[in-house]
């Protein structure tokens, strides 16, 4: 929220404008005053020393259980590890590049602000009512929508490849220019006129029929269709991946951990009585604690006498 509000007071600025409605320009540019300037440095630094803090835990679990270890993980620890690590890691080259005057700082604020909403899907994640629906989204980007991907980047290239010849633009820019007529294309956006307007209109128009079926109605509807069997597989079992979840966001935090608060009582979640290891939990009312105790010692007596 702090990273959220001193962006927004980072933007503020009085702009003079010349003209009106569509045609009015601005003509002058006023920097914000020195009390939002003023609350903009403070929120940096308490943003920039939550990334220091952030940085030096994650650095601290990384030397504890290994490089490989640590980026083998799977689900909400490698959601975790990979967001806090890429936002950490963005939040200091953007005060660097902030300090050397460069105006690519832009760039690397956009990115960490995506980074840090994204990190909020870990814990969105421990929720019942949630965490189902965050493990869909992850499963459907890596499984199914990667795959996706890799089939239409071959359709794109190879009908973007031949557009670019068709319409015989100019250079490399002309290729990208191909290559997102073909992505709208896939969107439904795509201007026919300039299709039945080069040289060979006929071989245009064909393909551009036969782009639009093979992609926007059948590998879209294929993806869609995947997506749901994803939904399909995850909703069945939601309270098992809602505990798995659960389990590997505690194994996540419990990395983070050095061995002195490991060993603090408050942290403790097993024991050890006569060399064998119990379940330690935290009584919240010690009466009705005792009094369930009570009741199901009373029910297994009235087992046994009426065995």
């Amino acid at each position: 929220m702090i990273f959220l509000i001193t962006t927004i007071l980072d933007q503020v600025r009085t702009e003079t404008f010349e003209g009106e409605g569509e045609d009015a320009v601005i003509v002058d540019i006023e920097p914000s005053g020195m009390i939002v300037q003023g609350i903009c440095t403070v929120g940096r630094m308490i943003v920039l020393a939550g990334a220091i803090w952030k940085g030096n835990s994650e650095f601290k679990e990384m030397n504890n259980v290994g490089i490989r270890k640590y980026f083998n993980t799977t689900g909400s620890g490698l959601l975790e590890n990979s967001l806090s690590c890429a936002f950490c890691l963005t939040i200091y080259i953007t005060n660097i590049l902030r300090i050397l005057g460069m105006r690519a700082e832009i760039a690397g604020l956009a990115l960490a602000s995506i980074l840090g909403w994204g990190y909020m899907l870990f814990f969105v994640m421990a929720f019942r009512l949630t965490g189902p629906f965050v493990v869909m989204i992850y499963e459907m980007l890596l499984n199914d929508v990667l795959r996706f991907c890799v089939i239409y980047v071959v359709f794109l290239g190879g009908f973007s490849q031949t557009f670019f010849i068709l319409f015989e633009q100019n250079g490399f820019g002309g290729f990208l220019v191909s290559v997102k007529q073909c992505f709208l294309g896939m969107l439904g956006d795509f201007d026919l006129d300039a299709y039945t307007e080069t040289t060979y209109s006929y071989i245009s128009v064909t393909l551009l029929i036969v782009y639009i079926i093979v992609v926007t109605i059948l590998l879209l509807n294929l993806l869609v269709a995947m997506m749901g069997d994803t939904y399909g597989n995850i909703i069945e079992g939601a309270t098992q991946v809602w505990h798995l979840e659960r389990a590997r966001i505690v194994f996540a935090i419990e990395n983070e951990m050095s061995n002195e608060e490991r060993n603090l009582p408050q942290n403790k979640y097993w024991t050890n009585v006569d060399g064998e290891r119990y379940l330690q939990v935290e009584e919240v009312d010690a009466n009705v604690f005792r009094k369930d105790k009570k009741d199901t010692g009373d029910n297994n007596d009235d087992d046994e006498k009426s065995g």
